[in-house]
């Protein structure tokens, strides 16, 4: 078999906070297709809109850490875990919680941010 496995080196130095955000974003688009709320109206779309924007920073915070991601984690986390009551789907039992719990993943990831140091997963690429 010539197929590569996934090669934990890619991981290495990379936050846990970043992966969790990456696999939250994924989740959040798949979400309407995969947890059948894809014909919930307001539900339907915004899934798949703040998904790829949680993707992004996260993608954009594993190549290139940066001090502004845990705000950025912080304000999309409650954006999408609020995102049931503003844009009022909250009626939608699966849609509603879908968002609370990985908003509530992704906002976590950015309180963790703040007052964690960060300890990057792997082992350190500067040790001897």
């Amino acid at each position: 078999m010539t197929g590569r496995m996934l090669d934990r080196s890619l991981l290495t130095g990379r936050s846990p906070d970043d992966i969790l955000a990456l696999v939250a974003g994924v989740a959040l688009f798949f979400s309407p297709l995969l947890l059948g709320f894809g014909d919930s109206g307001t539900a339907a779309w915004i899934a798949p809109v703040l998904g790829p924007v949680i993707v992004a920073v996260a993608v954009k915070l594993l190549i290139a850490p940066a001090d502004w991601g845990k705000w950025a984690y912080l304000a999309l986390g409650l954006l999408t875990s609020a995102a049931p009551w503003i844009l009022d789907f909250g009626a939608t039992a699966t849609a509603m919680w879908t968002h609370v719990i990985l908003g509530v993943a992704v906002a976590a990831a950015g309180i963790r941010r703040l007052f964690v140091p960060s300890h990057p997963v792997g082992p350190d690429p500067h040790a001897t």
